[in-house]
């Protein structure tokens, strides 16, 4: 059954959706969801959600539920990351799913819980791990809880980590909390940045978790930001991953107050290209400190950065490369939706320094490829045919023709929003593993956020390099969920 069919298979049935209620026994309350994704059999998840989905179960609640389960029986230990990515995904779940049309809305929630199931399994076979039940609340005054979660994240402690986290939870409110837990999520290049996509992916999706059930993320979150990957204790030895932090906390008070009300130059993003290429991590951020006080907007260096991250993943497409673009998105959420302008000055330094690594592992050179240089391939079709031949030429591996192919469609009056739409179809029928959500999404949200026209085409014309391409059959979870659908 090709791709058309199924649309056409689902539109039919879920227009017809009735009343939200029960529906063969299933529990549709919230802590019914809950145990159903816990206890569940990963088979059963298509068929067992097609009949919810059916009763008009809300893909917020299932969401939710969905976010709660994964807290609670996977932990971000011994790597931030791998099985993890079943709690890492669920921002990049929920922005895919709040942009489809009715019937293709559930399809990232439920593709999620299957991978949900698979990281539960690991989890189970590895360590028999579930959340630890909840430590008693050291303290009730809300200044007190602060001081105690700063001490024990200082120090790397992770129980005291836990107690002082449920005691901040009771007495503050999110936004005071991520205030303190964003800065935590930049102060180290370990984990290939998925400690700042943690802290991210928790910030939005708190508010769908609402203060009863929120305390569960926290934990994780927190615990995620201890992990120091079985390594020497940070808070006792000066290690290569922390330098950086230390070092830009230093400069940032360097920064002139008028830090935000630069200007755009491009010899100066030239010359902070090229400083990506051959600085360190520990001294990139001189460098952005630097053109920051010779009045250069914040805005070109981000620029800047986001370019780099491309150019890296242009020239070697692979999962490890990939999250030089995610990290940047996650730390550019950090700046766009916290207030404290120390925070958002970090933010800039670290993803700096995060660059650096990551070209570092790509063994990247300057010459290598530069996305400025990117030049358009006029495609044999127009409109949707021209869409079918760009994602046709990524499927068949011809990333770097497809990237050009885009860049021409897209500078000649090709609309940007249906490419975005067809991307997104054929990420959420052909996913495969979480890092195409994590990645295609934040490719989205940071292109939303992008003022200049033509670098706004160039910048979509490079996830061309980790885009997914088409296929003919959808993935397997996403093919049976629309094929119980139909029944």
């Amino acid at each position: 059954m090709n791709r058309r069919t199924f649309i056409q298979a689902a539109a039919t049935t879920v227009s017809g959706l009735t009343a939200r209620g029960g529906i063969g026994g299933t529990d549709q309350s919230f802590e019914g969801l809950l145990n159903w994704l816990e206890q569940s059999q990963r088979k059963d998840i298509p068929r067992d959600a097609a009949r919810m989905i059916r009763s008009g179960v809300r893909y917020e609640e299932l969401l939710a539920a969905l976010c709660l389960a994964a807290v609670r029986n996977v932990q971000p230990y011994p790597d931030v990351g791998y099985k993890y990515h079943s709690v890492m995904v669920l921002r990049s779940i929920r922005s895919a799913s709040e942009q489809l049309r009715a019937t293709d809305r559930y399809l990232p929630v439920v593709w999620a819980a299957d991978y949900f199931k698979d990281a539960q399994a690991q989890e189970r076979a590895a360590s028999g791990w579930r959340l630890p039940s909840r430590p008693s609340a050291a303290t009730a005054d809300r200044a007190a809880a602060r001081r105690a979660l700063v001490s024990a994240l200082d120090n790397w402690d992770r129980d005291a980590a836990d107690a002082a986290i449920v005691s901040y939870a009771q007495a503050a409110q999110p936004d005071e909390i991520f205030s303190l837990l964003f800065d935590y999520g930049a102060r180290d290049l370990r984990a290939i940045g998925h400690k700042a996509i943690t802290v991210s992916n928790a910030h939005s999706l708190v508010t769908l978790l609402g203060s009863a059930h929120a305390e569960p993320l926290l934990r994780s979150t927190v615990a995620a930001l201890q992990n120091s990957e079985g390594g020497p204790d940070p808070a006792r030895h000066d290690l290569k991953p922390d330098r950086p932090w230390r070092e830009n906390q230093r400069r940032s008070r360097e920064i002139p107050r008028s830090w935000k009300h630069g200007r755009d130059d491009a010899g100066a993003r030239r010359d902070l290209r090229a400083a990506l290429y051959r600085e360190s991590e520990e001294t990139a951020g001189a460098f952005v400190v630097e053109l920051l006080r010779q009045g250069i907007s914040p805005e070109a260096i981000w620029r800047v950065l986001f370019s780099t991250a491309a150019e890296l993943l242009m020239r070697q497409p692979s999962i490890v490369v990939l999250h030089a673009q995610t990290t940047a998105n996650a730390l550019n959420y950090v700046y766009r939706v916290c207030s404290d302008e120390t925070t958002q000055q970090l933010m800039l330094l670290q993803c700096a320094a995060f660059t650096v690594y990551f070209r570092t592992l790509a063994n990247a050179r300057p010459q290598d490829f530069s996305l400025d240089t990117l030049q358009p391939l006029p495609p044999d079709g127009t409109g949707s045919d021209a869409l079918a031949e760009i994602f046709a030429d990524a499927s068949a591996g011809h990333r770097m023709q497809a990237a050009r192919k885009c860049l021409s469609y897209l500078q000649h009056g090709g609309d940007a929003e249906a490419f975005i739409a067809s991307a997104r179809n054929h990420l959420i029928y052909n996913a495969e593993e979480p890092h195409e959500y994590k990645f295609t999404e934040a490719m989205f949200d940071s292109y939303s956020h992008i003022a200049d026209p033509a670098w706004r085409s160039l910048f979509l014309s490079a996830g061309m390099a980790y885009f997914r391409g088409s296929s003919e059959r959808p993935a397997p979870v996403v093919e049976e969920t629309i094929e119980r659908l139909k029944a």
